[in-house]
């Protein structure tokens, strides 16, 4: 029985040094193909204003975790970061790059890159990161961005993309971070983007978006902290269920077409922060309730059709540090309890139809740098 267990322990040991030597030979076929994808994508690049990728990136230097913007994984030895924004770099991507099966942060921005996003960046199933803003791509919005599935952030702003946002970004499950504004997107935002309950973080602004804001926009993303959405052509009402957004934190609205009334109940998003709802189609008063928002630090609804008067639980907000109401048609006096904004710096009511003295307690505001009353029918400051 000996000779036969020999030759069974010598078949053991053979099988374990194969699987060995198979993959010490993958991981070695994997890193060359990270690095050939690598060169390509510098083979790409037809300005390197700095020379990072002309000096540094060598294939005589056989070690690619040495090379700038480059990040290797310990596990598995492969390429997981690719980080190289600002360097003014020019050209194209390479769709090699997409052979970075493990690269999990992609960020290029704020470089010169043009042309489209190549469809083979879809095969980086394990990207969590991709950073592309501040450059010049043009074409649509790739609707296969829509298959990585274990995406978290997604940066595309001042880019020239042409056309909507594809219905596909509404399948990032994951997505935390969603930032496209200055990219000259029309059409609708996509009602499955308002179902991405992972959101916390969505700027389309500056684009010239158009529709309205579902009105069970926070019953799909109970996790937003920041909404911006400004200088588009949006339009309807603001949902009254805004306050279902509990972690809301800056709403930034301004320069739309929204109309109908301010909700009161917007008075009821407790963490509130910024608020931007200037230059719109409203109708009617601010609402009281918006005194309630006690850790408000800016309120800015200039040029928006409102009437009545200011309401005096507005200044009862210490937080406050910026009112601009100006450019509407406000009447009745300055309530005089404003000076319990005692961090206010910046006050703009010119423009209305205020009346009566301009508060004595003024006076006392230590923290005010700027005031902007002109254009109203006050008399004099009460002494």
């Amino acid at each position: 029985m000996k000779p036969i267990t020999k030759l069974m322990e010598s078949f053991i040991f053979f099988v374990a040094l194969s699987i060995l030597f198979l993959r010490s030979f993958t991981l070695s076929l994997d890193s060359i193909t990270d690095k050939n994808a690598l060169i390509s994508f510098k083979n790409s690049i037809t300005s390197d204003p700095y020379a990072i990728l002309s000096t540094n990136w060598s294939q005589n230097n056989t070690s690619v975790c040495n090379w700038i913007g480059v990040s290797f994984g310990l596990k598995h030895h492969r390429v997981t970061s690719l980080n190289l924004s600002s360097y003014d770099l020019a050209g194209t991507i390479s769709p090699h790059l997409g052979n970075l099966s493990l690269l999990r942060y992609l960020d290029i921005n704020s470089n010169n890159f043009s042309g489209f996003l190549p469809f083979e960046l879809s095969k980086l199933r394990h990207l969590k990161v991709m950073n592309v803003g501040a450059n010049s791509f043009t074409g649509e919005i790739p609707t296969w961005l829509g298959s990585l599935p274990r995406l978290e952030k997604l940066y595309l702003y001042k880019n020239t993309f042409l056309g909507k946002i594809p219905e596909e970004i509404g399948n990032l499950s994951q997505l935390e971070v969603l930032s496209i504004p200055d990219s000259s997107l029309t059409g609708n935002i996509p009602s499955s983007v308002f179902n991405i309950s992972s959101l916390k973080f969505m700027d389309l602004s500056n684009n010239s978006l158009s529709g309205n804001i579902p009105s069970d926009m926070c019953d799909s993303l109970p996790n937003i902290e920041v909404l911006s959405l400004w200088t588009n052509q949006l339009s309807g009402e603001i949902p009254p269920d805004i306050w279902k957004c509990t972690y809301l934190q800056d709403l930034e609205l301004s320069v739309n077409h929204f109309n109908g009334k301010i909700p009161s109940e917007i008075g009821s998003s407790s963490i509130l922060r910024k608020l931007y709802l200037g230059f719109n189609n409203f109708r009617g008063m601010i609402p009281e309730e918006i005194g309630n928002l006690s850790q408000l630090e800016t309120l800015s609804i200039t040029a928006s059709s409102l009437t009545g008067n200011i309401p005096s639980s507005v200044f009862n907000i210490s937080s406050l540090k910026f009112i601009d109401l100006s450019n509407n048609s406000l009447s009745g006096n300055i309530p005089p309890n404003i000076w319990k904004c005692t961090h206010l710096e910046i006050l703009a009511l010119s423009d209305n139809n205020l009346s009566g003295n301009i508060p004595f307690e003024m006076g006392n505001m230590s923290m005010l740098k700027e005031l902007y009353l002109d254009g109203n029918n006050f008399q004099e400051i009460a002494i």
